[in-house]
């Protein structure tokens, strides 16, 4: 005898079912896109070159440059604050002849017996090279201390040593020698210093 046949169920149970996986099925496939699409998202954001300006780079570097060059101080160090301590110049002191080397013409210019001889021996005392003799003439009425060139300092010391201000200092003629006695001119000769004494008497 023959066994009977299985039929499918007049209740379209079977249809369901297979509807029912295809679209479980299609729900999964969705999903699966979803997922892949987002992977592929984050790595292209990830892989993506960033872009910068070179403007900006090279505007930067320049500020970078300009903070990092130091400021040079006076003294050469290098330091952020520059060096505004001002210099003194300080004067070299003035060199003058020792007495010994300075020769010293005493001038008697107003008739005074002995004056001339009397500073000159005062000049010789403080270790002055001196020699008295006669202005060109008796009358002068301001006393002098002239000075050849070279000497102005010399000249002053001078006049100290007699007793006179420096008021009383003023460089020689072109030729000294005018200023002197034609009896006393050779002697005189090359004299560094000529001294008149005048009626003024304020160097003796």
């Amino acid at each position: 005898m023959t066994a009977p046949g299985r039929y499918a169920a007049s209740d379209n149970s079977f249809t369901r079912s297979t509807a029912t996986a295809a679209a479980r099925g299609g729900i999964l496939i969705v999903i699966a896109i979803v997922i892949g699409v987002l992977l592929l998202w984050q790595g292209f954001d990830g892989d993506d070159p960033v872009e910068t300006d070179d403007s900006d780079a090279e505007e930067t570097s320049d500020d970078m440059e300009e903070e990092e060059t130091p400021t040079t101080s006076v003294d050469g160090s290098e330091d952020d604050v520059p060096d505004t301590t001002s210099t003194t110049t300080t004067a070299a002191p003035v060199v003058v002849d020792p007495p010994n080397l300075v020769k010293v013409a005493v001038l008697n210019g107003r008739g005074e017996t002995g004056l001339a001889g009397s500073r000159s021996d005062h000049l010789k005392t403080a270790g002055y090279v001196s020699i008295a003799a006669n202005a060109d003439t008796s009358d002068k009425e301001f006393s002098r201390v002239y000075y050849t060139p070279g000497y102005a300092d010399e000249a002053e010391l001078v006049a100290v040593a007699l007793n006179g201000a420096p008021s009383v200092i003023e460089a020689a003629p072109a030729d000294p020698l005018t200023l002197v006695s034609e009896t006393y001119r050779e002697a005189t000769t090359d004299y560094h210093i000529y001294v008149v004494l005048g009626a003024d008497a304020v160097l003796g």
